[in-house]
């Protein structure tokens, strides 16, 4: 299926993840199973034109209050414990509905938890990409969430809209669409200002108008689907908001973005090493001069003479962030060097670093441009 994108570019959609809210799933006094029964529908109306899709999706612990608390929602009350406990109870429950659904149309559905660590670790990355691959090729629809029962971290940031943006790079998808209980992006939202934006060119100019409230019963909001646009659109991959509780949500966008708000990717062409590195936690940051930043801006790598300053602790590997003198975020990267071994090298030549360090110098730079992903390109 072709897609015609608003900046006259093309995309052929092969492969689709679909990110399923809390709410698409259960407000904690029932489950939506008629917009689930939709959403299924859809999906096999879709695959028949030879579009593979993986789902992830959020509610397992809305699901684990909804079978304990029934109408109560004591959510605030509970602890993390409490809360990973009910994710547990949730997770068998999501699967149950799911199976359900997609047993209507005898498709085999698959269970796939994860957690950061899957990301960090590029062995595990490959195999877990490997996994779902194969999990398509064998006709398995993947259904994915993050495991909130041991994640004791990403249970309290609610990123299951970075998990679906994640899991976008590691399938290669072609698109990522995030269903939620609003048309998409706003501007203003909820003032009488409020602009509905339907194209988004630029993240870094709309990020600062996200809403950052969200329901007590979920982990998001739109500033962690912001988040995730940013992240696949890095990689060439559109991002879409829409509205998951309207009619043939998902045919709609697909015919030509009538629906929702899409996010055009900035970088087409992205190596699957870059992808990764992208999606990496980063342990510190590296601050520069002025020369540095119009060096890496033009794809160079970064020596340790424009370096001005480093913040946190990291080693040899690890993934950092750029940033420019007055904390503009440039790009992430894999650190040749210790953070104490820049603080003594920062703003000297590349030829003084063997005596500095003391030992053999094996890189001339302290970030290979081979290992770095522009994230602003304004």
């Amino acid at each position: 299926m072709i897609l015609h994108l608003p900046n006259e570019e093309k995309i052929n959609i092969t492969r689709a993840v679909i990110k399923l809210g809390t709410k698409q799933i259960t407000d904690l006094e029932s489950i939506n199973h008629k917009n689930i029964s939709g959403i299924v529908k859809e999906i096999m109306e879709l695959k028949e034109k030879g579009i593979d899709f993986i789902l992830t999706t959020s509610g397992a612990i809305g699901l684990g209050i909804h079978e304990i608390y029934k109408n109560k929602n004591p959510i605030e009350k509970l602890s993390l414990a409490q809360k990973q406990a009910l994710a547990g109870l949730g997770q068998i429950k999501l699967m149950q509905i799911f199976r359900d659904e997609f047993a209507k149309y005898n498709q085999a559905i698959g269970q796939v938890l994860l957690t950061h660590y899957i990301f960090d670790n590029r062995t595990s990355f490959l195999n877990a990409k490997n996994t779902l691959n194969t999990m398509l090729e064998m006709d398995i629809l993947p259904i994915i969430n993050e495991n909130d029962s041991v994640a004791v971290e990403e249970i309290k940031v609610g990123d299951n809209d970075r998990l679906g943006a994640y899991v976008s790079l590691l399938v290669d998808a072609s698109i990522y669409i995030m269903l939620s209980d609003i048309d998409g992006f706003y501007k203003n939202y909820n003032t009488k200002e409020a602009q509905f934006i339907r194209v988004v060119n630029n993240i870094q100019q709309v990020i600062k108008y996200a809403c950052k409230q969200k329901e007590n019963y979920t982990k998001g909001g739109m500033i962690t689907k912001i988040e995730a646009a940013k992240i696949t659109t890095l990689s060439g991959i559109p991002a879409v908001i829409a509205n998951g509780f309207k009619e043939n949500i998902i045919k709609k966008v697909f015919n030509d973005l009538s629906e929702g708000t899409i996010f055009l990717p900035s970088n087409k062409n992205l190596s699957h090493k870059k992808r990764w590195i992208s999606v990496k936690k980063t342990k510190g940051k590296i601050i520069i001069d002025d020369g540095a930043k119009n060096a890496i801006l033009q794809h160079k790598s970064l020596l340790a003479s424009g370096i001005k300053r480093v913040e946190g602790n990291f080693k040899y590997g690890d993934t950092v962030v750029i940033t420019d003198l007055i904390g503009n975020e440039l790009a992430v990267g894999l650190s040749n060097y210790s953070s104490r071994e820049i603080q003594l090298i920062a703003g000297r030549k590349s030829s003084e670093i063997e005596f500095i360090l003391g030992k053999e110098n094996k890189y001339s730079c302290v970030i290979h441009i081979d290992n770095m992903v522009l994230t602003n390109r304004n």
